[in-house]
């Protein structure tokens, strides 16, 4: 059984055994990858919130590149001095020219500060207006990091799951479980594919909606009593 400082890929093998490891071209390091986006996702972004990086700071009109980042809260400090912090609301493209329009009186102010996602770019940005500065009327974009092709996550335990990836330290059993549920749903699909040992299929299967189960029940440990993402 895993120890509290065992990996995701130890916590896999006591799952569903070792042999995930022999999938060509490494695709379950793809299949874990995505069992953490998706268990993230899963989550409310409070508890993303809490756990968070440090936020990226903002101080000129130019956009910062949130590529693959979930956002979870843009704020702009509406003074150069003794200013406060106002959460930035979000808003459209053209709603947010409007914003920008002097003439307008839904022109937004450092008292009611917009942002927007500008797709324009090689990389989607973010945008606040009133335009930041280096005087102390600072933006800071707090955000989620997803993993992506060039992360590794299989030598991670609870401890750098928190301290590396910004999410709580007993989430880590659900990702394991989620992990092997998608690289259970590959093995059939592949098996299936190639017409194999149908009576082994259906043990795979069976043990594919065991783990699902207890996913499930592990993630609701993550939910509030409305079944929304909780704050665990």
């Amino acid at each position: 059984m895993a120890t509290p400082g065992a990996t995701i890929a130890d916590r896999i093998t006591d799952l569903i055994g070792a042999e995930y490891a022999t999938i060509p071209s490494l695709s379950y390091k793809d299949l874990i990858n995505a069992a953490f986006n998706e268990v993230a996702d899963m989550v409310s972004e409070d508890l993303l919130l809490k756990y968070s990086s440090a936020p990226t700071a903002v101080t000129s009109a130019s956009g910062v590149s949130i590529e693959d980042k979930k956002i979870l809260k843009v704020i702009r400090v509406d003074a150069d001095s003794g200013g406060i912090e106002r959460e930035c609301s979000p808003l459209e493209r053209v709603a947010f020219s409007t914003a920008t329009d002097s003439n307008s009186i839904y022109k937004a102010t450092v008292f009611s500060p917009v942002y927007r996602l500008d797709s324009m770019n090689a990389a989607t940005t973010v945008v606040i207006y009133p335009d930041c500065n280096n005087s102390g009327q600072e933006g800071n974009i707090f955000y989620f990091s997803y993993a992506t092709d060039s992360t590794d996550l299989t030598t991670i335990t609870a401890d750098s799951l928190n301290t590396s990836h910004f999410l709580p330290s007993n989430l880590i059993y659900a990702i394991a479980l989620k992990s092997s549920i998608n690289i259970l749903s590959a093995y059939i699909s592949n098996q299936v594919q190639d017409e194999e040992d149908m009576e082994l299929l259906g043990m795979v299967t069976q043990q594919k909606q065991v783990l699902e189960a207890q996913f499930q029940s592990e993630i609701t440990r993550f939910m509030d009593e409305s079944g929304k993402p909780g704050s665990e």
